[in-house]
């Protein structure tokens, strides 16, 4: 019964392998390496514990890291042919004419040690090295003269019986090829014989093992298994084909299978078991046909080094591709199995592709021309959802369905135990009614829009989503045929800026923006409840057995009993709006991408444990000096600027780094693998650093310390302490000379200051004496024209008195020598008139004026000591001063001398005199 079982099994899995199966391959990764500035040619690849890979390539060793590529020059020389890691610090290399070791000193800065060397251009017998392997702990080197086998720092050489042509190693056995003389396996260094067959030894270009047997592949002969001394041919599909194409590398893969590379038609992997096996050449997606060496590294993906770049096949994978490369099928929309068909709608049409087909070659069939929108099976019948319309498809005849243009999808509907199908199109929604076998269409009213999304819930009411608008519910009125708006829940009642409509076992729900909204019949309401965002954005939600998955415009996340995957390799690839996957069958769910479409293989994912526990920190390296340091170095202050270069070797995978310094915040995710720090102070750092892939986080620090500069040492600070009390105590003794100094300096500036001061003073004194001098003779002379006027008024007065008195002298005169008295009388009144005429007090007046003005200050001086004094009373103290009498005083003052003595006793009282104090005395001294 299990027999019986696992057949069926192999039947189903064998009917899908023979049709679509042959079309899907894994995703493959280019690396043109020629135009990377390498080498066109590689020959061998390798990988090391930390997941680096290591490639033979013209006269280079290339490194890559998943993210950097860096090579490390061998021989300028000699072409680069075989590779063997033995540990990340240790890769031996074999070349035309040399072979030798590349050690990892110190961050990846590699050091060459030759372990011989034979220039081929000056030596005939320069070998090839074209193998190297590592049996028992000893690193064996294989030409197509000779085995060389390092022992520490002795090389044993085990010469060929006649030629070798390859060496494979087998668990830890070693079998090596001779072109006459058949198979051998090395023991000690000795060679047992293994096969001999003349017929076939010159063909043999490699040797596995299959249980108990050995598998010997040949170039241009095919596969042959020897068991018990006996050889049986290898019979599959294929078996010509490969044998036209001639093997020339092969590997075998760690489940069992076997990768042949060929030199005309690229890369075959064949199931030993089954027989199965797929092709996959330049015409499905290699760089180039001719495969020189097969790698399967550590993620069970293939790498291929190739005649002309290095392809990376991702095997180990749940999604396979069908590209489009030359532009027959387009953009993939949607699929379905059905019967012994597979169709597939894209932007250019109806394709179908028979289930059987084993021919790999066999291009899918055009059934209808232009866009196709959905594929939907109802009831074993197969709904095309066109630009045109809807049709029905039986085989490969199609039928148009109704008059409407542009059906976005199916779903069953049903009433009094009949069916119907529901169509949403560009102008609503349409009913398609069987009658006669033939569908007739309804355009149902009340609903006008375009509308993509479409479901039927257990109460047969139908939903329509417009994903920037709303969400309405719909009842069928079936005899007016038009539908009966029941709800409208509009954008605004749910979270984000478009939603999705979707159907999970029985309930009707909504997703919009995080959040997911489940119909709540009872209420006529949504119940919400946060989704997450892991889940996409406004994803449509699609229920597959014990699967759900989420299908937004950016990813698809499948949500299962093992936990969550989300399929990111689709990123960037997905078509937009079509939120879909489609069932090809319980193993497969094919996924519409950009250009073809890609598969969904359940099971096909081994898990890796244990791979790249941590990040892996490349280089450390000073930004200035170059000079590269390890973790927990001390480095000098001088290279506080650095540059640490990280990487996690996982490939086929976007990995983006978060990193940060001594518990500071985490940066953003990028996909730099560098970090560089400035103008680092010092003290002790940690340097963190996490990587992710898929929803895996990996971890690495790295310690290290700045040290402080020369000038912030102890020592330093010492010799600081020490020049300080130095530079005080000189400074003090300076300070004590330049004072002294300038205290002389200053005094001898005082003295000239002082000197100059008094010179300046002379000076001033003199020009204030000059000036009092000049203040005094202009004074002078302003007095001495006063004078010379006074003198003028007096001459003029005194020569007005002459004039005056030689008239009176002429009266008198004349009055003598007149005999008559009458006439007398008459001369004494003329006389008489003539002296009043010219009696004036003007010269009196002009007396005090003079007089006031010489006793001015005087005058000052006695009014400001004694404010009652009058104007007579100074001028009676000025005569006094003068030393005048009274009799003299008395005609100055018009008054009598008795009057003068009256006045001389007020002014005493006045000036407050006693009776023994002389009165002109005082005034004289005042």
């Amino acid at each position: 019964m299990n027999r019986i079982c696992f057949l069926l099994f192999l039947f189903q899995f064998l009917s899908f392998s023979q049709s679509i199966e042959n079309k899907i391959l894994p995703k493959i990764t280019h690396y043109d390496t020629k135009n990377m500035g390498f080498g066109a040619q590689s020959w061998d690849i390798e990988q090391d514990e930390n997941g680096i890979i290591y490639i033979a390539n013209k006269n280079k060793v290339l490194i890559f890291d998943g993210s950097e590529w860096n090579a490390v020059a061998t021989n300028n020389a000699m072409v680069n042919r075989s590779l063997f890691v033995k540990n990340k610090d240790s890769i031996y290399f074999g070349a035309d004419g040399h072979f030798g070791l590349l050690k990892n000193k110190l961050n990846n800065a590699y050091e060459v040690s030759l372990l011989n060397n034979v220039d081929k251009g000056v030596s005939d017998s320069a070998e090839e090295y074209w193998r190297i392997h590592e049996i028992n702990g000893e690193v064996v080197f294989q030409t197509f003269s000779n085995l060389y086998i390092n022992q520490g720092n002795i090389i044993t050489k085990i010469p060929a019986p006649c030629c070798f042509k390859w060496s494979y190693k087998i668990e830890e056995d070693l079998y090596i090829n001779d072109d006459k003389h058949g198979v051998f396996k090395l023991s000690g260094t000795s060679l047992l014989p293994i096969y001999d067959n003349t017929d076939l030894n010159a063909n043999i270009i490699g040797i596995t093992d299959d249980g108990d047997d050995l598998i010997l592949i040949s170039d241009t002969k095919g596969l042959f298994r020897l068991s018990n001394g006996e050889i049986a041919a290898l019979n599959f599909s294929l078996s010509e084909e490969v044998r036209k194409a001639q093997i020339f590398s092969f590997l075998k893969l760690k489940d069992g299978r076997v990768a042949l590379g060929t030199v005309s038609n690229g890369l075959y992997i064949l199931n030993l078991e089954t027989g199965q096996i797929e092709n996959i050449n330049k015409l499905k997606g290699l760089q180039n046909n001719t495969v020189l060496s097969i790698f399967q590294d550590d993620e069970y993906n293939l790498w291929l080094a190739l005649d002309y770049g290095v392809d990376y096949l991702k095997l180990n994978s749940s999604l396979k591709y069908f590209y489009d490369y030359y532009g027959k099928l387009g953009t993939t929309y949607a699929a379905v199995k059905e019967n012994d068909f597979y169709y597939v709608g894209t932007n250019q049409g109806l394709y179908s592709l028979g289930v059987e087909s084993v021919d790999d070659t066999e291009d899918f069939e055009q059934l209808l021309n232009g866009q196709v929108w959905n594929l939907v099976s109802i009831n074993n019948e197969v709904f095309v959802g066109h630009d045109t319309g809807a049709y029905s498809l039986s085989g490969k005849v199609l039928k148009k369905m109704g008059f409407s243009k542009g059906a976005w999808d199916f779903r069953l509907f049903r009433e009094d135990d009949k069916d119907f199908v529901v169509s949403p199109n560009y102008n609503g929604v349409s009913l398609y009614e069987k009658r006669e076998e033939e569908w007739k269409e309804f355009q149902l009213k009340g609903f006008s829009k375009s509308v993509r999304y479409l479901e039927v819930d257990e109460d047969n009411y139908i939903w329509l989503a417009l994903r920037s608008e709303g969400v309405f519910k719909f009842s069928l009125d079936y005899s007016g045929k038009k539908l009966v708006q029941e709800s409208f829940f509009p954008l605004s009642d749910f979270e984000g800026a478009v939603l999705s409509l979707s159907k999970v076992d029985k309930d009707i729900m909504i997703t919009s923006g995080f959040y997911v909204y489940t119909y709540d019949s009872k209420n006529d309401s949504f119940l919400k409840k946060e989704l997450g965002g892991k889940k996409g954005y406004s994803p449509r939600i699609i229920k597959k057995g014990r699967e759900t998955w989420y299908a937004d415009n950016e990813s698809i996340v499948i949500e299962s009993d093992n936990g969550m995957l989300n399929l990111r390799e689709l990123q960037d690839q997905l078509v937009p709006d079509v939120l879909n996957s489609f069932k090809l069958d319980d193993k497969h769910e094919l996924i519409p991408i950009y250009s073809g479409f890609s598969v969904y293989v359940r099971d096909n994912l081994t898990p890796l444990e244990n791979i790249r526990e941590k990040v892996l920190i490349r280089d450390f390296v000073s930004v200035d000096s170059k000079v590269s340091y390890k973790e927990k170095s001390k480095i000098p202050f001088r290279d506080n600027d650095l540059k640490i270069r990280y990487a996690l070797p996982i490939y086929g995978k976007k990995v983006t780094f978060q990193s940060r310094v001594n518990d500071q915040e985490w940066s953003d995710w990028t996909t730099s693998t560098e970090h560089t720090l400035y103008n680092l102070k010092e003290g002790n750092y940690t340097f963190d650093v996490r990587a992710r892939y898929d929803e895996i986080i990996k971890e690495s620090s790295f310690d290290f310390t700045i040290s402080s500069p020369l000038y912030r040492t102890p020592w330093a600070y010492c010799f600081y302490v020490l020049l300080i009390g130095a530079m005080l105590f000189v400074a003090r003794f300076i300070n004590r000379y330049k004072m002294k100094k300038q205290k002389k300096k200053l005094l001898e500036l005082k003295e000239e200051k002082l000197k100059k001061q008094e010179e300046e003073y002379k000076a001033q004194k003199l020009e204030q004496e000059r000036k009092i001098i000049e203040l005094k003779n202009s004074k002078l002379e302003s007095e001495i024209k006063a004078k010379s006027r006074e003198l003028t008024q007096i001459a003029y007065v005194n020569l007005n008195k002459n004039k005056i008195l030689k008239k009176i002298r002429d009266k008198i005169v004349k009055i003598q020598d007149s005999p008559n008295s009458r006439s007398h009388d008459s001369n004494y009144m003329d006389l008489k008139r003539l002296v009043e005429y010219y009696i004036t007090d003007k010269e009196s007046k002009i007396f005090k004026i003079n007089f006031d003005k010489s006793h001015q200050e005087f005058y000052e001086r006695l009014s400001k000591q004694y404010p009652s004094l009058t104007s007579k009373d100074l001028r009676l103290c000025a005569y006094l001063k003068m030393n005048l009498s009274s009799k003299e005083i008395a005609p100055l003052l018009g008054i009598s001398p008795q009057s003068v003595d009256v006045n001389r006793h007020k002014l005493r009282k006045k000036l407050q005199l006693d009776p023994e104090s002389n009165l002109t005395n005082f005034l004289m001294i005042f």
